[in-house]
């Protein structure tokens, strides 16, 4: 940018001396012969002017160049010949605009060689007028930037454009979304702008790493672009966070429409390399004039609506209302609560109940952590714990859950309650990636004198694909140390059967996603059997969680499932609700006809 600012003077000399020579050759005839002329012609970059009613009135060898048309050709044309076919009415319609309300325009447009060629270039147009103030001509310089063969070209897209998706970047959107205020405002429409930020991109990067990451944002970049119209404006603002500007909404139910669209685009696999990856995107909506009439406020308040969805959970979206506040300063007060809850002790662990499928014991009880903010309420486990894996705040919250998690269970054993099952944790690859992990595990299973046996702890999917020695030391060491892995979320496209293999994974908890619409869908059955058959091909046990109704429980037992947790089985309990009702292996659940089994009265009346 430096560079830029720099050159910007020399740019602006060199357009002020094309003025005066289109003006030359206006008063004094062609300008072939004169300096002007022969300076025009030696020049690299295309020329073009045009008289008022816009015919093409001189031309310069590097028009011919660029374009193919020569000279005869073009002179008396209008410069529509030149026309892609890619923009839209309201995109020439927002340049005209621009053209005559400030007497230029520049962006990048797209053109079309005589041979049929499509091709992007930077364009500067500019008024040309009289000494009395009348304008006369209008001037054209562009510059081809499909080859880059120009140094002012690579600062045009070093400066505008995104250098991995080829999208428009943070400078060239807010470029865009001002037009697009401005042509909304004239034409008294609504604007949409859409944000979007990937769900579990970090995972995906840490896993499978910076490489692989970069692929799927090109391939997202893509599928977004190919999907909306030409009038949309697609941009990469960074990291994982994209924007959509779309013009000519009618209505909030119109923005919630186009956002399924956009979701849609994330349904089918995205194939990388040899691996088919999944997921999902969180979007926040704001609209014009509603929400904002300018860039800075209407992208603060689609950030805000876009963390609002991130509490609904993966692949939400969220217009909108005052009720958001700003979502920095949402985000930045949550952190510091997080870590005053930590320090507090303020977190609470609730265990859902696992069952046996075929005898209908309790195997397991899922260890899940809590939060009930003192003014916010419950904070949604969708909220914080991502919070706490971006801040590193996750080793912390891991220890304080191991730790508590173990001592309950030793206070179980202690007091012979009859719950003497393994617990489950769930584990962030920053834990396995921690040279401390597997010492806290060893100490904190010495300390409360419990065995290694009664503990599983459940890994992402996208740990499997890891090439990080640290992690898949701790995975080793976790079996040797006599503890089960469970892979959780099966199913979302990241698993590599010889790493299941290689590092004596125990069970598949397969993705709530494949669950959800067994009964509706068929193929959703056909490809829940195959995980589950692979699972006992393999060795493994095969779970399924977020169990919602007694359809789905009969299938998956028809289909040989192993084991299974959810709602209808029971909620998340209480420590003090467990100890109440007394869990053990004797309890069998073969026939579940209430919403929820293992709860008592009185637990019915908390909810």
């Amino acid at each position: 940018m430096e560079l830029l600012t720099r050159l910007k003077p020399k740019l602006e000399a060199l357009t002020d001396r094309i003025r005066r020579m289109a003006h030359s050759s206006r008063t004094q005839g062609p300008i072939e012969g004169s300096l002007s002329g022969r300076v025009l012609h030696a020049m690299d970059d295309a020329i073009l002017v045009t008289d008022m009613a816009l015919k093409i009135v001189e031309i310069n060898p590097a028009f011919t160049r660029v374009t193919g048309y020569s000279r005869k050709e073009a002179l008396g044309q209008a410069p529509g010949m030149l026309s892609s076919g890619r923009h839209d009415k309201k995109f020439y319609e927002g340049l005209w605009h621009a053209l005559i309300s400030n007497g230029y325009w520049k962006g990048t447009i797209w053109n079309r060689r005589k041979n049929g060629e499509v091709y992007p270039e930077w364009l500067s147009i500019n008024t040309i007028k009289d000494p009395s103030g009348e304008a006369t001509h209008y001037l054209a310089t562009f510059s081809d930037l499909s080859h880059q063969k120009s140094f002012q070209n690579q600062i045009h897209l070093l400066a505008y454009y995104d250098s991995l998706t080829g999208l428009p970047n943070r400078e060239l959107f807010s470029d865009r979304l001002n037009l697009s205020i401005s042509q909304a405002h004239r034409d008294l429409e609504m604007l949409a702008l859409f944000f979007l930020d990937l769900d579990h991109f970090k995972a995906i990067n840490d896993s499978l790493g910076h490489s692989t990451g970069d692929q799927l944002l090109r391939s997202i970049a893509t599928r977004l672009s190919s999907s909306l119209r030409e009038s949309d404006t697609v941009a990469r603002l960074g990291g994982d966070e994209f924007t959509v500007i779309l013009s000519g909404i009618t209505s909030h139910e119109h923005a919630s429409a186009m956002a399924e669209k956009i979701q849609g685009c994330f349904k089918q696999p995205f194939q990388i390399g040899q691996r088919e990856l999944f997921i999902g995107t969180s979007i926040g909506i704001s609209l014009y004039p509603e929400h904002g009439s300018d860039t800075e406020t209407l992208l603060r308040h689609a950030d805000s609506a876009m963390y609002r969805a991130k509490e609904k959970g993966k692949n939400q979206y969220s217009i909108y209302d005052a009720s958001m506040g700003s979502q920095y300063e949402r985000q930045i007060a949550l952190e510091n609560d997080l870590r005053e809850a930590l320090d507090n002790n303020q977190l609470k662990l609730v265990f859902q109940p696992i069952i046996d499928l075929a005898t209908g014991k309790i195997t397991t009880l899922e260890v899940l952590v809590r939060w009930t903010h003192q003014e916010r309420g419950e904070i949604s486990p969708n909220l914080f714990i991502p919070l706490a894996d971006e801040t590193g705040l996750i080793l912390q919250l891991g220890d304080w859950i191991l730790d508590t998690a173990c001592r309950q269970m030793a206070e179980w054993l202690r007091h012979k309650t009859g719950i003497n099952i393994c617990i489950a944790l769930n584990i962030s690859v920053q834990q396995l990636g921690s040279e401390q992990f597997m010492e806290r595990i060893e100490s904190t299973l010495q300390r409360n004198g419990l065995p290694p046996e009664l503990l599983e702890l459940e890994i992402p999917e996208s740990t499997l694909m890891t090439d990080n020695r640290v992690v898949i030391e701790s995975l080793k060491k976790i079996k040797a140390l006599g503890a089960q892995i469970t892979i959780n979320d099966f199913g979302i496209g990241f698993s590599s059967l010889i790493n299941i293999k290689r590092l004596s994974i125990d069970k598949l908890k397969i993705d709530e996603s494949l669950v959800h619409d067994l009964d509706s869908d068929d193929s959703h059955q056909q490809l829940l059997m195959t995980v589950i058959n692979m699972a006992h091909n393999l060795g493994l046990i095969a779970s399924a969680k977020a169990i919602e109704n007694q359809e789905q429980l009969d299938l998956l037992k028809r289909l040989g499932c192993d084991q299974a947790q959810g709602h209808l089985i029971s909620p998340p309990l209480p420590i003090e609700e467990l100890t109440s009702i007394q869990i053990d292996n004797r309890h069998e659940y073969d026939h579940l006809e209430s919403p929820c089994p293992l709860m008592t009265d009185s637990c019915m009346e908390t909810e």
